[in-house]
């Protein structure tokens, strides 16, 4: 997973985006007061969730390393700020810089996207956005939606190892190539995307989304695809020299 949470938060995000980012709040507001893990009732009573589904949401974060239990059945702690490998409270500058000369390079809107897991299947989430001079679009499939949607979540199912992912051939020519290029969500649109890896690991996709027509000429659309793959490799690069090592 990249080191970020999402920095989006408009209503049309969706519930599931809404309520995790709640969860996450919760144990970082009750963790910042007392100094201790998180009990079950008090994430639930501070975000107004039922215990049941405050408890999915939670065993769904420490299924990503996000949220760890010291103790089974225990209170649950947040672990962004432990060790550096862990999820950070937002991508790096390094990270956002590489988007945001994504963007101006092409002019075109760019996103970055992380797994996302809650549930059977991953989903592919937006961590960031850089819309340049265009006026941000609110969509809740750009910001969370399956990963068979679109090219960023295409991406990301070909490079992932999950046991609900069947690599087809459209998956096993993606992975061929380095990226994926079709229609996007939006309507008119297409997205170009290319994993973000970090060592061995599919840490996220980066994607530039441009009209339909503007893929239509070979030139701007092999200019976008080597701007996209270039601003991957830059990520990659960044994320991979910045993991540390682990010892045996």
């Amino acid at each position: 997973m990249l080191d970020t949470t999402p920095d989006t938060h408009s209503e049309g995000t969706g519930n599931v985006v809404r309520r995790v980012i709640d969860v996450l709040h919760a144990l970082q507001t009750r963790q910042q007061q007392t100094g201790r893990a998180v009990p079950l009732r008090e994430v639930a009573q501070h975000t107004g969730l039922a215990s049941g589904t405050a408890c999915r949401y939670l065993q769904a974060l420490v299924s990503t390393g996000t949220v760890r239990q010291p103790h089974p059945r225990g209170a649950y702690l947040l672990d962004w700020h432990t060790p550096a490998d862990k999820p950070q409270p937002g991508p790096s500058q390094a990270i956002r810089r590489t988007l945001t000369t994504l963007q101006t390079r092409t002019g075109q809107t760019a996103l970055l996207y992380a797994p996302f897991h809650l549930g059977e299947y991953p989903e592919r989430l937006a961590v960031a956005m850089q819309w340049g001079m265009r006026s941000p679009v609110d969509h809740d499939a750009l910001h969370l939606a399956p990963l068979g949607i679109d090219p960023p979540g295409q991406v990301l199912a070909a490079a992932m190892n999950h046991p609900g992912i069947r690599i087809d051939t459209p998956l096993r020519e993606i992975r061929h190539t380095g990226y994926a290029i079709g229609p996007a969500v939006l309507d008119g649109h297409h997205a170009i995307a290319a994993p973000v890896w970090r060592g061995p690991t599919a840490a996220g996709a980066v994607t530039l989304m441009l009209g339909h027509w503007q893929t239509q000429s070979p030139r701007t659309r092999n200019a976008c695809i080597k701007a996209v793959m270039d601003a991957a490799g830059a990520m990659s690069g960044h994320l991979t020299r910045h993991t540390p090592q682990r010892t045996a």
